[in-house]
Parts: structure tokens; C-alpha cells; sequence
């Protein structure tokens, strides 16, 4: 048994049906840990999954390979993880993508009904132009006792010179 030195995990997901076809590949992470002959060791690796891969009616295999050393320089790739999985979404109550589609549906429905009325109003009459009315004027002829005489003797030179 020679002493092992882990070097990187990388880990991706493939289609289940064609190995050599990846359909997404995570963040390789170096570790450079030594282990000993015969011991366990744990390593922690984080990934998040595309969104595009949720929905649960798809599996993919989800495929991790340890690429390590031994004392004398041999490199060696060990896959301990290759499991179908399947990738669900967290149902969180409340979806905005649902909400605005909604709001969409709800402005596109408010836009149909204003364009019926317009168009069933003006086929059947519904509005009926307003009446014009003529204006007469006073039957008095002009009041001149609001406007000051000064005004008046005024306008009434100035007229006379043209």
C-alpha cells in the first residue's frame, strides 16, 4: 500500500444513456491532501445545480473522479460517486414567475374588454354627437355702465381717427 495525495475532485453531470455526452460540468476544487494506507478521509465539495436541470422528469448521472497521486509519481482518476440522480426544484409558496404571468393575462384581458366596448359603441351608436348650440348674443345690445368713462372717451377718439 503507498500513501495516496488527493489532488482535485471534479464532478458533472452526464446523460444517462451516453457517458462521453456532459451536460454540465462543476468547478473542479484542488485539495492536495495527504492519506494514509488504509484510512478514510472526507471531502467536502459544494455544487449547485443549472435551474435548467430541475424538473424532475429527466435523470442524469451525477459523476465525481478523484484524481490522486501515489509516493512514486503514478497519477491515477477513481470515479467513487457515479449515481443517477434526479434534480427537483424547492417549492418556496410563492412563485413570481406564476404572479407576473398573471398580471400579463390580467392587463392583456383589461386591453381585450377596452377594445370591445370601443369597437361595440361605435358600431351601435352609443355615443350621439352633441348637439351644437347658436349663440344669439344679448338682446339688449351692450351694457356700458361696468366700463369707466375714461375708457370710454378714450376709445371713442381713437376711433374716430381711423
Amino acid at each position: 500500500w503507498y500513501q495516496r495525495r488527493v489532488r482535485e475532485a471534479v464532478v458533472s453531470t452526464q446523460s444517462t444513456g451516453d457517458y462521453n455526452y456532459v451536460i454540465q460540468n462543476f468547478t473542479s476544487f484542488r485539495y492536495n491532501r495527504e492519506v494514509a494506507p488504509g484510512a478514510t478521509q472526507t471531502f467536502l465539495y459544494m455544487f449547485v445545480p443549472s435551474e435548467q436541470l430541475a424538473g424532475g422528469s429527466r435523470t442524469f448521472s451525477l459523476v465525481m473522479s478523484l484524481n490522486y497521486k501515489d509516493d512514486e509519481g503514478n497519477l491515477f482518476i477513481d470515479s467513487p460517486f457515479n449515481e443517477t440522480v434526479s434534480v427537483y426544484e424547492v417549492d418556496e409558496g410563492f412563485d413570481t414567475e406564476i404572479f407576473f404571468m398573471y398580471i400579463l393575462l390580467a392587463a392583456f384581458f383589461g386591453i381585450m374588454l377596452f377594445g370591445a366596448q370601443y369597437l361595440l359603441s361605435s358600431a351601435f351608436g352609443g355615443r350621439k354627437p352633441a348637439r351644437k348650440t347658436i349663440e344669439t348674443g344679448t338682446g339688449g345690445g351692450i351694457d356700458y355702465d361696468y366700463i369707466p368713462r375714461d375708457h370710454l372717451k378714450k376709445s371713442a377718439k381713437a376711433g374716430k381717427r381711423d
